[in-house]
């Protein structure tokens, strides 16, 4: 619910809305005329738009309504070429009309125009928000213009940006105009009658609630109330997430409610489709504002119920792997493959094996696990209770971290991780059986488990390598006042930085392009959005390169600084570090940092070189399922589980309903990408050792603040201030929207968005603190970044201007005269 939603919740009802001004018309001339909601029932989608059709069918179906009319597509044909500035230019027939209407309507809250287009609230393609809706129209005069303004908005670039996306390529559509009086609601909101995710074999209807108007919820500067109600029972919540405590209490409120609810099925079953259902509720009752098809153009619900640990009493944080690399909720296939062996390898270096790990009363099991899909690990180390264990297990853990893991990195882990893909590399996966298929995918994510294991030991030094040089600088007075980690890390040649030149390249030779990107695409490749084989790597889906590539064709390389160039960016501030005992002390923390900071680069580099292999593996396997009839489409194999591939691979039967449960699987994933996982479960959970909380430590450096009246906040991981439009990107595939210059607000940050960090002027994102990865990213192409705004990507639009502050951690939406 966006944009043109925030007009609904407020509207008034009244029993005119299926009355009529004018009656005896033939079609024609209906078409050409305003009429009233019930009569745009009758007149086909080509004429009203979306929105006037699926009013007038509630209307016609008697469900509640607030009164209004619509100002069909032929009023505005008629009047070509009358348009004047402020106004629709509509013949004088039509005015008069209007004003007909207008009387008749007796708004004393007043009016809201809105558009609709004959694209809109269907069943392909909602444009939520994609057209300017006015609300509050008090005089014949101000609503004449608000008309005119809800036509000339399917011009908007935004609107053409959707419709580009979408499919839809036969321009601005056209567009009816809706008017309809405003209610004065003490609550208003949205409802979803879909599938929900609590069970895999139930049905939820989503409510979402916010006191008075809904614009606060329609325009993310007000966290709403919701609730969750079984369509089999509706006269009682399946669960609640705090909805009583701003309503005053369940009590005396589950009545409207389960009105609500049970309105919404009707609906449903009316118009024969799930439905986005827009409410309001006063004293007459509930009054529905909207229905439409639930399309993937709408967004759904941010939040829903508990978060709770599986195991009750345990406490948990989204740290370390859980944080920037796996931002998204987790397919089951890698939740129960890849993601435990991850975990397993990274606590045998400081626990033990897995059986001295179980003997052991200090290592809570299982270390892993999720909560509503998101991935989480343990953190309640009964540390007080065995102080000599955990004297030995500090020690083996200051062992680990303290030995010479470059070296171990470099001379052994590397090399084994490059000679195994070397080995599976050479058999094509068609010339194996199922079972030579698993196994070589087992093989690959053993060795990359293995080498995320020793990761962990060189990240404590990088961490600790810019963390010390960041403390060195603030303590060196106004030698180095200003001076931060990041300016004095950006000049060397990095990996990204080479990277980024060589798209440069291919962007100046069009005609070697193909040539050029594979060469690109071999050496960088891998990289991956997320550590999920189930998210494609940059070899599946080149098409974000091609439109970075594209982009720097447009506009000329590079972001608003460019890349960095090699030598040159860190001399100057180098300088500054100063001679003498203390910057003798500033130089060599300098080079330490300096030298960690390349390790980091190449390491990370490496780690997924074998998430190709894997993915490959796992999506032949997918085509074999499919072939056997198991599985609808290859990449179906992500939504089954570990146990479920093995049992198949071992005695070649399967589930006949593996179908339905991977369906179901997608839409419960589908749901719950839209949560908003908290650092940790339960939310007073602190992460303390020795008596000194280091939760924001283990958290990779996110520190949370409350969010301001004007804006959002976050880490502060990348210093300096800079205002810009905001591109917000949910998909990778979108990233051919973001223009040079604009401020980047995505889910997560990992290596292989680099690219994009080069164009934005700023990076805002939902995870990810000072030491994460993405944060390292940013300083080191000097732009100003706030990190684990937890809420960036549903509550920010595109277009929106906004002012990031790297050094405070906070976002400002800007407000425009």
């Amino acid at each position: 619910m966006t944009g043109t939603a925030s007009t609904c919740p407020g509207t008034r009802r009244s029993g005119g809305s299926g009355g009529s001004i004018s009656s005896g018309w033939s079609w024609r001339s209906v078409a050409e005329r305003v009429v009233s909601l019930a009569e745009a029932a009758g007149l086909p989608v080509e004429q009203v738009g979306g929105k006037a059709k699926g009013l007038g069918r509630l209307v016609a179906a008697g469900f509640p309504v607030p009164p209004g009319f619509c100002l069909p597509v032929g009023v505005f044909a008629a009047s070509a070429g009358r348009e004047e500035d402020g106004g629709p230019g509509l013949l004088p027939d039509a005015v008069a009309e209007v004003r007909a209407h207008w009387e008749a309507l007796h708004a004393p809250h007043g009016v809201a125009v809105r558009s609709s287009a004959t694209s809109e609230d269907g069943a392909v393609s909602s444009a939520a928000g994609q057209y300017e809706s006015i609300l509050g129209v008090r005089t014949f005069e101000e609503l004449l213009a608000a008309v005119g303004r809800c036509q000339r908005s399917r011009h908007s670039a935004a609107a053409g940006v959707y419709r580009d996306r979408i499919g839809l390529t036969d321009g601005a559509p056209a567009m009816a105009v809706v008017v309809q009086a405003m209610l004065d609601p003490t609550w208003a909101g949205v409802l979803f009658t879909a599938e929900g995710p609590a069970a895999e074999d139930g049905h939820l209807v989503l409510v979402e609630a916010v006191e008075g108007l809904g614009t606060g919820l329609v325009d993310g500067v007000v966290e709403p109330e919701r609730a969750v109600f079984s369509r089999s029972e509706p006269h009682a919540p399946a669960f609640s997430t705090a909805f009583g405590e701003r309503m005053g209490g369940t009590e005396g409120r589950e009545g409207p409610l389960r009105s609500l609810v049970r309105t919404a099925l009707a609906v449903e079953k009316a118009l024969g489709a799930p439905q986005d259902i827009e409410w309001a509720l006063d004293g007459a009752g509930v009054h529905l504002l909207q229905a439409r098809p639930i399309t993937a153009a709408v967004p759904l619900p941010t939040r829903f119920g508990d978060w709770a640990a599986e195991v009750p009493g345990t406490r948990w944080a989204r740290m370390s792997i859980c944080d920037s690399w796996l931002s998204d909720p987790l397919s089951p296939l890698f939740a129960t493959t890849l993601f435990p062996t991850l975990i397993d390898r990274w606590a045998t270096n400081w626990g033990g094996p897995t059986g001295q790990r179980a003997r052991n009363p200090l290592i809570p099991e299982p270390m892993h696990g999720t909560v509503n899909g998101f991935a989480y690990l343990r953190f309640d180390f009964p540390l007080s209770r065995h102080p000599l264990r955990t004297l030995r297990l500090t020690a083996r853990w200051l062992g680990f971290h303290l030995s010479p893991v470059e070296r171990r990195w470099r001379e052994e882990v590397l090399p084994a991780l490059r000679d195994g893909l070397e080995r599976v590399r050479d058999t094509p996966l068609a010339d194996l059986s199922s079972a030579e298929v698993l196994r070589r995918i087992r093989t690959v994510e053993e060795l990359s488990a293995r080498y995320w294991a020793v990761i962990g030991g060189l990240a404590w030094h990088w961490n600790a390598g810019e963390w010390l040089l960041g403390k060195v600088l603030a303590r060196g007075g106004r030698r180095t006042a200003g001076l931060t980690a990041g300016a004095l890390l950006v000049g060397e040649d990095r990996l990204a930085h080479q990277a980024d030149r060589a798209l440069d390249r291919i962007a100046a030779a069009p005609e070697d392009e193909e040539r050029l990107l594979d060469a690109y695409l071999r050496r960088f490749g891998h990289l991956v959005y997320s550590l999920d084989p189930a998210e494609p790597t940059a070899i599946d889906d080149p098409s974000m390169l091609r439109s970075v590539i594209a982009g720097r064709r447009r506009d000329g390389t590079g972001g608003p600084g460019g890349p960095p160039v090699p030598g040159s960016g860190a001399a100057g501030p180098a300088r500054r570090l100063g001679r003498g005992p203390l910057g003798q002390v500033r130089h060599r923390v300098h080079r330490w940092a300096n030298h960690w900071s390349g390790v980091r680069d190449e390491a990370l580099h490496h780690f997924t070189l074998g998430w190709p292999f894997m993915r490959a593996g796992y999506l032949e396997l997918g085509r074999r399922l499919v072939g056997a009839g198991l599985l609808d489409t290859d990449d179906d194999v992500f939504y089954l589980t570990g146990e479920e591939l093995s049992g198949w691979v071992g005695t070649a039967t399967g589930d006949a309903r593996w179908r339905e449960l991977v369906h179901r699987r997608r839409l419960r994933r589908q749901w719950q990408r839209r949560l908003d996982p908290p650092d940790v479960v339960p939310a007073d959970a602190r992460i303390v050792l020795f008596g000194s909380d280091i939760t924001s430590l283990a958290l990779f450096g996110v520190e949370r603040q409350e969010d301001r009246a004007d804006g959002l906040s976050g880490s502060a991981v990348s210093p300096g201030s800079y205002t810009g439009r905001a591109r917000v990107i949910q998909e990778i595939t979108e990233a051919d929207t973001l223009e040079k210059g604009e401020v980047l607000v995505v889910r997560q940050v990992t290596p292989a968005w680099a690219p994009l960090l080069a164009r934005a002027g700023a990076v805002v994102a939902d995870v990810g603190g000072a030491l994460s990865h993405g944060s390292v990213v940013a300083r080191e192409y000097g732009i100003p970044a706030v990190m684990g705004v937890r809420t960036a990507t549903s509550r920010i639009t595109s277009g929106t201007l906004l002012t990031v502050d790297g050094d405070a951690g906070t976002v400002q939406l800007r407000v425009e005269p």
